[in-house]
């Protein structure tokens, strides 16, 4: 695998230029079902989870939306992705370009969430994941509790708790809305053409069980992969916060990188044209 030891590397400005996402200031269901989804085009919805008690726990303290976590999940077991301090929140491959630079754990939700408190006091902290969650399994009446009525109602809601970690750029076979539950994230999509530029990576094996890009969007060695200079001509980016929402149409590439060091995702992957099928 192509190492960033050497190159020209560029900043964390690396989008600077690039384009924002459409926003929509807290769009209705019906407007989005008549005017966002059928464009095909990201979309960012702004406010429409903010009555969610998870988002109201959130923007008062981000510790008591841990407390309200911890007080409603069972002890269901979960993968935990865990990376050193170094690695600077990356989830990827090691410098064999095979091996991955993390370890992959299990444990409960409040295990992880007592986890993420003790690493806040550190400085640098290993980043830690649990990811894709399904949310009623691990905290019962979670879906009921935050509705999402721009998505079909049989598609279950999935969790994504961690700290200030990245996720590398990929893509998925189907529509997706992410809800910032807690924290802030920022997102960075490609369009479907760009994937020439983005120097994808091999199907197995993959950190994400998808293919994900070589290039580390928050430095990305353009010495390495100069065509990523290209795929960032048509980039677009956007920060959410909690109660914000981001549409994310099928096939769109995608980076998001927690801000914080307590971050929460609810997401909702759906096929438009098979209601009720969902990404497993």
């Amino acid at each position: 695998m192509p190492g960033a030891a050497s190159g020209t590397l560029m900043s964390s400005s690396r989008t600077e230029a690039s384009a924002r996402i459409p926003e929509w200031e807290a769009p209705t269901p019906e407007q989005f079902r008549a005017d966002i989804l059928p464009a095909g085009r990201p979309a960012v919805l702004r406010a429409v989870a903010r009555g969610w008690p998870t988002v109201a726990a959130a923007l008062e303290d981000p510790h008591r939306c841990m407390a309200l976590l911890a007080a409603h999940a069972n002890d269901s077991r979960a993968d935990v992705l865990r990376a050193k301090p170094e690695e600077q929140g990356r989830f990827h491959y090691a410098s064999d370009g095979q091996s991955m630079n993390f370890i992959r754990g299990s444990g409960n939700l409040p295990g992880l969430l007592l986890a993420l408190r003790d690493e806040e006091h550190a400085d640098p902290p290993h980043a830690m994941a649990a990811q894709s969650m399904l949310a009623d399994r691990f905290i019962p009446g979670f879906a009921e509790a935050h509705p999402m009525p721009f998505v079909p109602a049989a598609i279950e809601p999935r969790l994504w708790i961690g700290n200030a970690a990245k996720v590398a750029t990929h893509n998925d076979p189907f529509h997706n809305i992410g809800v910032v539950a807690a924290g802030r994230r920022r997102f960075t999509l490609f369009p479907p053409e760009a994937e020439p530029n983005l120097y994808m990576g091999p199907k197995h094996p993959s950190p994400a069980g998808t293919p994900v890009s070589m290039v580390h969007v928050t430095a990305p060695d353009l010495d390495r992969f100069p065509l990523y200079a290209e795929a960032l001509e048509s980039a677009q980016e956007a920060e959410l916060s909690p109660g914000d929402a981001i549409f994310i149409p099928r096939d769109w590439f995608h980076h998001v990188e927690a801000l914080e060091r307590f971050n929460m995702l609810v997401n909702y992957w759906w096929d438009a044209g098979k209601e009720g099928e969902v990404h497993e």
